[in-house]
């Protein structure tokens, strides 16, 4: 038990000997001849967790019953506990799976069993711990390193509940145990803060070489002053020139990855030694700030002390380190500093009185080192390059704006004395959108990052936090608009995404395309705040035509979508890059990839309803060039393409490429203003892809302009009936394996095509074209790909629910076609039924997801987009509003959401 001095001691053993190592009997033939062997990291490693789990238990004991024991740790590498059990239940649960792999678990004890271990001994373990973490702080191993630093939170908690325990009891034990334990924690609280401040100025000097003395580092304090400040490290940079001692720089800051260290696992002890502070500091709660600074402040000083050089070397961990690691653990500390804000005026001294400082002034406040740390690092780190990093800062934005909103609700008049520095707090734009220049177009771009944790998130604190501007009892100047506060705040987010637009990163190339075309979408057609945009268009555009020219296709995707809104948006000013921009459409029509050649039709769409006829006429020349392509594509047997996919010689030592990109690895093209080149490697275009591409292109004529619309162009039968009819003749050859993906495309967009001309109309005109090819598809005889297949039995059943079964079944002339209409809807009603009787799995807001566009401008409501957040999914990111301006979607962060 928990209680039982056994434990302690066996504990303490164990530490020591993932310390020393064990002694071995040299008479022992099974041992080498050695008096001792070499401590070992995974003696040391259970030791250090079980110490945690002790720590946390005598905590509960001494805490409230609702207290939170835990402590803040990142990551997975470091096991929690889960529940508590008794001794019986573990014993039960052992031999079952129901107990998880790492987790201690210990009976719960009373304040009685608890005496069976005195202070003496309690205060000796703790002792034995504290030493042995300064001892283990820079240890080799990582997983080492990350248990104490949850031991420093751990120890820090108890310590914690001893001294706001004293308040209210008289035990002089307990003043005397609480006294000692919180002196050993700020003991080891500043060993941790000298090796970091080391850590920051020895830089890589070692490359790893000395790792196995690492143990014996801690013991190097550099003084306060030896400290250089970032500002000094921007102009050593600019300059290029060194600090000197002996010709070598004496600060070596990690600016490059050399040796053994690399820039994608934890840098030395670095990221341990910010996770043991961020430990500290969320175990302590308000009461960290009694420790921040080595000055105290003056009595009746409203402000609260912060240590500025931690400040200072956490901002350069967060932005300027280049380990990926360092970075996100620095932004865990200032979110761990917001909380100790918060809590800080609920914090009561030994006497049991209400403390007089109030560190919230230092979220408050536009002049506090805090508050201007956390606005510059999320300025930064919100672009990051690596999920990771961008994911942490996304946390660090809401618990900001979230914990200031807070308490500005629960405690409206303790703004005006929460500092003392003169500040009109009651006043929202001081320390509420005044942030809104610098961190607005980050946030606004990360709602359409394609890591999906941090795009979610990202949207959900987009609607928290002006969903809680919106409430009327909170005191506040701005409407709390999405939409307004962008509009705005034009120029900044215009600046950033353009910036954006040339990040190395493609994927962050892609989101800025994404974003832009939501501007053109929400602002750009909105009557209230278009004219907050159009200063900007003309740069917007040419960032736009940048990524046009963009070597990976998704970026390219993008802004050929986001170019076909800006014309709908801003006729007049694209007008001069029409040119330009019909070449760029006409050939990503033809383009290898699907979803390319769809977008395209798309944008074309949207320009022919902006500029009219004129344009018309030059869709219509696309579609009588390359309608029938497909009948040019060269011959080629299944038996032949599949040995071409199979030759190992084809697939071995070829060019490696980016995800998403036909372009090699760690290039980046688009340079210029509409870029200088397209992409380098790629394969040649086939000739069935042009016929691919029309038709989409012919689908989406069809449904925008074959019935009267806002644009005044309307397609008659006569101009509609020959290219159905060249399709679907186009769409019979058979002579090479793609045809029938070919046929897939066919099959899908023909409903679209039907609904669109309505009923009647096509029952007429166009049904009989494709009902032979139709049923030959669904023939199992001719040996068609399953999508093709799969695809044909859909169109049968949506174009039957439309003409009706009876007149669907009776067009067909054949008995055999019938026949196999009929086993094809039947195994589709047993499919479909299987599907309803299985369970549902519940909502994953990773699985696909649908978004229903709502028709604008009398447009169709019955098109359905999927969200394109890989290759294989089309985007939905065009007119994503409904007849009541909102976008339908089924899952939040997909595609272009109406989240502004």
């Amino acid at each position: 038990m928990i209680a039982d001095p056994l434990f302690v001691e066996s504990t303490s053993a164990l530490l020591n000997i993932g310390t020393h190592g064990i002694d071995v009997d040299p008479q022992d033939n099974h041992r080498s001849s050695s008096s001792s062997s070499s401590p070992r990291w995974e003696a040391l490693a259970v030791a250090f967790h079980l110490t945690a789990a002790y720590l946390q238990e005598l905590t509960a004991l001494h805490s409230p019953p609702s207290g939170h024991t835990e402590v803040y740790m990142d990551g997975p590498r470091v096991p929690t506990i889960i529940k508590e059990m008794d001794e019986e239940e573990m014993i039960t649960a052992a031999g079952t799976e129901n107990i998880k792999e790492e987790v201690v678990t210990f009976p719960s004890s009373s304040a009685s069993a608890a005496a069976a271990i005195s202070d003496d001994q309690l205060i000796s373990f703790c002792t034995l711990v504290i030493q042995l973490c300064h001892t283990h702080l820079e240890h080799k191993e990582p997983r080492v390193r990350s248990l104490v630093a949850k031991v420093v939170g751990q120890h820090a908690k108890l310590s914690k509940t001893f001294k706001t325990k004293v308040g209210v009891e008289t035990n002089s034990s307990d003043v005397e145990v609480g006294n000692i334990l919180v002196k050993q924690s700020i003991t080891l609280y500043k060993s941790i803060l000298n090796s970091l401040y080391d850590h920051l100025n020895s830089g890589r000097e070692d490359d790893g070489k000395d790792s196995d003395n690492d143990n014996d580092k801690s013991n190097i304090i550099p003084s306060s002053s030896e400290m250089k400040t970032n500002e000094d490290q921007k102009k050593d940079t600019d300059t290029n020139t060194d600090t000197v001692e002996g010709g070598e720089n004496k600060f070596k800051y990690s600016k490059s990855s050399d040796g053994a260290l690399d820039d994608t696992t934890g840098w030395r002890a670095l990221e341990t030694n910010l996770f043991g502070i961020g430990s500290f500091i969320q175990a302590n709660g308000g009461h960290y700030f009694e420790y921040s600074n080595s000055s105290e402040a003056e009595e009746g000083e409203l402000d609260v002390p912060v240590d500025e050089q931690l400040l200072k070397s956490v901002e350069y961990c967060c932005i300027t380190h280049i380990n990926r690691h360092v970075r996100a653990a620095g932004i865990n500390v200032l979110e761990q500093m917001i909380h100790s804000c918060y809590d800080s005026p609920h914090v009561q001294d030994q006497s049991g009185k209400s403390s007089s400082s109030n560190a919230m002034g230092l979220l408050y406040h536009p002049q506090s080192h805090l508050r201007k740390t956390i606005v510059t690092v999320l300025r930064t780190t919100l672009s990051d390059n690596w999920s990771q990093v961008r994911m942490a800062a996304s946390v660090l934005c809401r618990v900001f704006y979230v914990t200031m909103l807070d308490y500005a609700e629960q405690y409206p008049e303790s703004l005006e004395t929460c500092t003392s520095l003169g500040a009109d707090l009651a006043d929202r734009d001081v320390w509420l959108t005044s942030t809104y220049p610098i961190l607005l177009p980050q946030m606004c771009l990360n709602r359409f990052y394609l890591a999906q944790g941090v795009k979610l998130y990202s949207h959900d604190t987009w609607r928290i936090l002006f969903d809680r501007n919106r409430d009327p009892t909170l005191p506040s100047k701005p409407s709390g608009d999405g939409l307004e506060s962008v509009a705005m705040h034009a120029g900044a987010v215009c600046r950033y995404y353009v910036k954006m637009c040339d990040a190395d990163n493609h994927v962050v190339r892609e989101a800025a395309c994404q974003a832009v075309a939501e501007l053109a979408n929400k602002i750009g057609r909105n009557e209230d705040y278009a004219e907050y945009l159009t200063p900007y268009v003309v740069t917007l555009l040419q960032a736009l035509l940048m990524c046009f020219h963009d070597e990976s296709w998704p970026v390219r995707d993008e802004a050929c979508l986001a170019c076909g809104i800006f014309c709908l948006a801003y006729p007049e000013e694209c007008e001069p890059e029409l040119p330009t921009l019909f070449s760029r459409w006409s050939e990503q029509i033809t383009d290898q990839i699907w979803s390319v050649r769809e977008d395209a039709a798309f944008a074309l769409g949207d320009a022919i309803e902006a500029y009219g006829q004129t344009l018309l006429e030059k869709a219509m020349q696309i579609l009588k060039k390359d309608l029938s392509s497909a009948k040019s594509e060269p011959a080629m047997s299944r038996e032949e393409y599949k040995r071409r996919q199979n030759d190992i010689d084809s697939h071995t030592n070829s060019q490696l490429y980016s995800c998403g990109s036909l372009a090699p690895k760690l290039r980046k093209g688009g340079a210029g203003r509409i870029g200088c080149s397209s992409c380098d490697v790629t394969r040649p275009k086939a000739p069935w892809e042009a016929t691919d591409g029309c038709i989409y292109l012919i689908r989406e004529l069809i449904e925008r302009f074959s019935n009267p619309n806002t644009s005044g162009i309307v397609l008659s039968d006569d101009v509609i009936l020959p290219l159905i009819t060249e399709l679907a003749e186009t769409c019979r050859v058979r002579h090479f394996p793609q045809s029938d993906d070919l046929r897939t495309t066919l099959w899908k967009n023909l409903p679209v095509m039907a609904r669109a001309l309505g009923k009647q109309r096509f029952k007429r005109i166009y049904l009989q074209t494709f009902m032979d090819m139709m049923v030959d598809n669904l023939d199992e005889k001719n040996h068609a790909s399953q999508l093709s297949v799969h695809a044909a039995g859909q169109c049968a059943e949506e174009l039957s629910n439309l003409v009706g079964p009876g007149i669907f079944r009776g067009r067909l002339e054949e008995d055999w076609q019938r026949e196999i209409l009929d086993n094809a809807m039947k195994e589709r009603r047993q499919q479909m039924s299987m599907r309803q009787m299985t369970p549902s799995e519940g909502f994953s807001p990773f699985g696909p997801a649908e978004a229903s566009l709502a028709a604008v401008n009398g447009r169709p409501k019955s098109r359905t987009y999927k969200s394109k957040s890989s290759p294989s999914n089309s985007h939905p990111s065009v007119d994503c509003t409904s007849t009541d301006g909102s976008l339908q979607l089924q899952v939040p962060g997909s595609g272009m959401i109406d989240s502004l």
